[in-house]
């Protein structure tokens, strides 16, 4: 999921204050993460969605771990030891889809680098 805060490409907006992200989404995507209790659907109405994302902070640690091991060249077996599975193995599958890109994106930011404290951008 993509997201900016301002004025950004993303089809995808997110609010620090309400943590929650409103936009078009795969609705097949969407229910299938509700259903396995990842998100929380806020809202659903003209042709925009409003979702929130539980344990927010728990997944975007679990992502950045993700991130961290297939940087190292480690496989995805580290994920059986980290306190959210599923979020790991999304962190480590986008840090291979980033990479196998040939040129950066332009103005991307991985919404799940920014440290939510200082706002600082870690790098992927």
């Amino acid at each position: 999921m993509e997201a900016s805060s301002g004025s950004g490409a993303s089809a995808v907006g997110y609010d620090p204050e309400t943590e929650q992200y409103t936009g078009v989404f795969n609705n097949s995507v969407v229910n299938k993460f509700i259903e396995q209790g990842v998100l929380e659907l806020v809202a659903d109405e003209n042709g925009l969605t409003i979702i929130l994302l539980n344990n927010r902070a728990d997944f975007l640690s679990g992502f950045a771990s993700g991130v961290s091991e297939a940087k190292l060249g480690r496989d995805q077996y580290y994920a059986d030891y980290n306190a959210n599975p599923f979020a790991f193995s999304i962190g480590y599958e986008h840090f291979l889809q980033i990479n196998k890109k040939k040129r950066p994106i332009p103005g991307y930011l991985c919404h799940g680098f920014v440290d939510e404290q200082s706002g600082e951008i870690h790098k992927q």
